[in-house]
């Protein structure tokens, strides 16, 4: 076997000092295999050894696999090298190195190029100008003899020309869809094993089995979680994912003093870092739980499902940093990310980028896509007025997508979810209360659209229901979105605690301003108080809505319950606004 290049002593520290760089970096070192596989192939090349690099040495000696190993039945090395391959682009794109060099892995190939950061022309032995070792489409292919000397130029030719390749070819440079190599964030996997049980229910109702199928049966219903029954021991070693986060849900069932404590802990998959507990304490009458364990899965699946929970929690970071115009479209599950922080914060999320990426993913057959841009449609109708030609041919555009998306997945709940919300934007509260309703049958754990749920809810007179819903979803989350704030308000400005619904009332408005105004100002009308009726009225006189209405009927558009109706028509009134601004346009 020919012998690689020699490396001076000073090509090495630098070649190592941009090794250590990349495994210190944080995305890497919650890799162990990745960090292990970069070392190796480096090493290998530093030691004239790029030779033996192939498919098979890899599997064996890096990730553990057997002697029988074959690369054409098994990819776990093509996958792997695509997700470091990912890593290594993404920290380049960063600037996150200092070495005088950078390490290159090049598509097709297990032998990386070094690559000096000024002026890009590779430290490279002489294996390099032709694939070295085995490549990922060739994974038995025999290493070719090293040139001479005197094709040397051509080679460097050769090199560059693969490195322009790789951006001029987005399938060879395995770029995401949106063009760009940035590494986005992928939907994360959480392995559930088996709870241990605490309980001795061996004479009593079974308290734990089945409890771990049914929460990766739960936690399926989400469109942006995965989940898998783990057994007792996971063997994330056998467990493939590119580029994302992978979780390990274990649990606890044991007495307590009113009856059973259910405890689970979640754990990165990888470094087996603790990221969430949770605890659901069932009461026991007469030895009977009052809740069985589907309920159980249940009160876990909401909190783990959340947008906000400790899941999404790094995606929706790196979505907040990657979220502007300029920057790559988002793939479908950081564009589901972003869905829930447009949701929580409107005036300040892009709605641009995230119309891109609904966009782009309805265009490639995806119900979720089409979903989301349902209700960007439509609530652009909505916004421009309903009854205008514009808007309503707008909320009429949603409501087709939004029908194409259940069309597509008719047992999706997040699509359900997005046609009620299109219905309510269309004024069809009535029918968007029983779309609600088929999303919460689907997966009754998304705590989102319980509180929008409880919305439509209240708006029908429901309050038992709009109660309980708000209620559920309120004792999930920590810091609730601004919207959750609506069921509470209305209903206190209803029941005549005014100053209760302005205090929760600030909150509405920001989530909807046209209903949260006319709260306000109707509160401080029955309060008398003129310093929320000064900081509120300009606000609800200026509504084109309003003005192109007349108030009330504007409000009637949505609120059918007609107590609030008078409380707020009562209330507006006491704060000075005249009888024809509340009736007609103005």
């Amino acid at each position: 076997m020919p012998e690689g290049r020699v490396y001076a002593k000073d090509e090495q520290l630098a070649v190592r000092q941009a090794l250590d760089e990349l495994l210190a970096w944080a995305p890497m070192q919650r890799s162990p295999r990745l960090s292990a596989f970069l070392s190796y192939i480096v090493e290998a090349e530093l030691s004239g050894r790029a030779g033996s690099v192939k498919a098979y040495s890899i599997a064996v000696d890096v990730f553990g696999r057997d002697e029988d190993f074959d690369p054409q039945s098994d990819p776990i090395v093509r996958v792997q090298a695509r997700r470091l391959r990912g890593l290594i682009e993404e920290f380049d794109r960063l600037d996150l190195g200092r070495a005088p060099i950078r390490i290159v892995l090049p598509v097709g190939r297990y032998v990386p190029e070094f690559v000096p950061r000024e002026d890009s022309i590779p430290i490279v032995g002489d294996d390099a100008q032709e694939p070295s070792g085995a490549t990922e489409e060739q994974p038995g292919a025999r290493p070719p003899q090293a040139p001479s000397r005197s094709i040397w130029v051509a080679g460097a030719a050769a090199a560059l020309l693969l490195l322009a390749s790789l951006y001029f070819w987005p399938e060879l440079g395995q770029r995401t869809t949106s063009g760009s190599a940035v590494v986005q964030p992928a939907i994360p996997l959480v392995i559930v094993e088996d709870f241990e049980n605490l309980t001795d229910d061996q004479r009593s109702t079974p308290l734990v089995a089945g409890l771990a199928l049914e929460l990766v049966t739960d936690i399926n219903q989400f469109a942006d979680l995965s989940a898998a029954y783990g057994g007792p021991q996971a063997d994330l070693e056998d467990v493939e994912r590119e580029n994302g986060a992978i979780y390990v849900l274990s649990g606890v069932a044991r007495r307590s003093s009113r009856g059973i404590l259910y405890s689970i802990l979640v754990q990165d998959g990888l470094t087996r870092s603790i990221v969430a507990t949770f605890e659901v304490e069932v009461p026991l009458g007469d030895g009977t739980p009052s809740m069985n364990l589907q309920d159980v899965s249940e009160e876990f699946s909401l909190r783990l499902g959340s947008p906000r929970g400790p899941l999404h929690k790094a995606a929706r970071i790196w979505v907040a940093a990657h979220s502007a115009e300029d920057d790559p479209v988002l793939e479908p599950y950081p564009c589901l990310v972003g869905y829930g922080m447009f949701r929580e914060r409107r005036a300040i999320f892009d709605a641009g980028a995230l119309e891109r990426c609904a966009r782009h993913s309805t265009d490639e057959g995806r119900s979720e896509g089409a979903a989301i841009l349902a209700v960007l449609t439509a609530d652009r109708g909505w916004r421009v007025g309903t009854d205008t030609a514009e808007g309503a041919a707008l909320v009429e555009s949603g409501r087709a997508l939004a029908e194409q998306a259940v069309g597509r997945e008719p047992t999706s709940g997040f699509n359900w979810a997005q046609r009620a919300y299109v219905a309510f934007l269309a004024g069809e509260v009535g029918a968007s209360r029983d779309f609600y309703n088929t999303a919460v049958q689907l997966n009754p754990a998304m705590v989102d659209v319980l509180a929008d749920y409880g919305y439509v809810e209240g708006l029908s007179g429901n309050w038992e229901a709009a109660l309980a819903l708000s209620q559920r979803a309120l004792s999930v989350e920590v810091n609730p979105p601004d919207f959750y704030s609506i069921v509470p308000a209305l209903w206190a400005l209803r029941e005549g605690d005014y100053a209760q619904a302005v205090a929760v009332g600030e909150r509405m408005v920001s989530a909807v301003p046209d209903l949260g105004t006319a709260v306000m100002v109707a509160a401080g009308g029955q309060l008398r108080d003129a310093e929320i009726i000064n900081a509120y009225l300009p606000r609800l006189l200026a509504s084109q809505r309003f003005r192109r209405l007349g108030i009330m009927p504007a409000l009637r558009q949505h609120v059918l319950d007609p107590d609030l109706l008078r409380t707020i028509s009562s209330g507006i009134i006491s704060a000075g606004v005249p009888l024809d601004r509340l009736a007609h346009p103005f």
